[in-house]
């Protein structure tokens, strides 16, 4: 008999994983379609893949055309075109793609869920987060994830909300409200042993800091965590807050340290998503990478989006954590 050649073996090993997939994605189904929330297949060759400065995507050109498109990082701009034309409550279960290096909780090939609601806030998709948890790991002993070593995460005793501000006050050194220069946030990057440099950016600082000292943090609470109130300079696609324009509406989602949500209250104003979109090609030209083509269809359904919130959330990432795997290894077809 022949050798089994290591890819079958290694297939073979991971079909109880790909089956525990399986269920898991018809209970993420379930739970949205319960709630009348539109499924959408979200296009997977796009004219332009992202706008944030750390988002680099895969080209993808024809063979016989030549012509040139991208790979989405995620669905967003798709699902946000939905909106605009009157969609109420969408999701999709989207593959998306990023270039960067894979780990154990990250592939360049992943799952992405996102949901939007017409109308919603962040406490909306806290609440919509909160009960997908606990659906999803309801047959988890105790619904909880237990990790070696690590303290258990209760799954149904809901999300932990917490300004980020305080997140900072408790964990790295004192509230970045206060921080009012590029130079504030090196002196606290620095007094937080990071070796700064002369061109580190505020983002860099602030990254930094979320690495080294708030995340990690998190990893002893006990149960998920939303991080609410980001600086300005890091809302993204998020719309600013009316009370303190230097915080954006945007939280992210932590289960036992590990982030694997990201929502927001939706920019609606095309002005200022050119503005932010030019601001962030800059910056990208800055650190030698091409600048993201402009999607002037997104631009436009944006200017005509009312109030509305979104939330994307790993979906490969929470079920490595479910099941204590590593997220190449819960990828189907992916190397081990």
């Amino acid at each position: 008999m022949r050798p089994t050649p290591f890819f079958l073996a290694d297939l073979a090993s991971r079909v109880p994983l790909f089956e525990a997939r399986d269920r898991f994605l018809a209970r993420i189904r379930a739970f949205f379609r319960r709630r009348r929330f539109l499924e959408v297949d979200a296009p997977l060759l796009v004219p332009a893949a992202g706008m944030e400065p750390h988002l680099d995507p895969f080209v993808a050109r024809g063979w016989e055309t030549g012509r040139t498109a991208f790979l989405p990082t995620s669905p967003e701009f798709y699902l946000k075109k939905l909106l605009a034309a009157g969609v109420r409550r969408c999701f999709s279960l989207a593959p998306s793609f990023r270039d960067e290096t894979p780990s154990r909780s990250h592939s360049p090939e992943f799952l992405m869920l996102e949901w939007y609601r017409a109308g919603g806030t962040l406490p909306d998709l806290i609440r919509d987060a909160s009960a997908l948890l606990c659906h999803l790991g309801g047959d988890l002993p105790g619904g909880k994830i237990h990790r070696s070593g690590e303290t258990p995460v209760d799954l149904c005793g809901g999300i932990e909300v917490m300004t980020l501000g305080e997140a900072f006050e408790r964990h790295a050194g004192g509230d970045f409200r206060r921080i009012g220069s590029v130079e504030g946030w090196r002196d606290a990057a620095r007094a937080r042993g990071a070796s700064v440099g002369d061109d580190w950016t505020a983002n860099d600082c602030f990254s930094y800091l979320m690495i080294a000292e708030v995340e990690p943090a998190l990893r002893a609470y006990a149960r998920p965590v939303a991080l609410v109130g980001y600086p300005a300079f890091q809302a993204a696609l998020a719309s600013l807050d009316a009370a303190d324009p230097g915080l954006s509406r945007r939280f992210e989602l932590f289960v036992g340290g590990v982030e694997i949500a990201n929502a927001y209250e939706e920019l609606t104003d095309g002005a200022e998503l050119r503005r932010r979109f030019a601001a962030y090609q800059e910056e990208r030209r800055a650190s030698g990478k091409d600048p993201h083509p402009e999607d002037g269809q997104f631009v436009e359904a944006v200017d005509r989006l009312g109030p509305c919130a979104g939330i994307a959330l790993g979906a490969d990432r929470l079920l490595a954590l479910l099941l204590g795997e590593t997220v190449p290894r819960i990828r189907h077809g992916a190397p081990g």
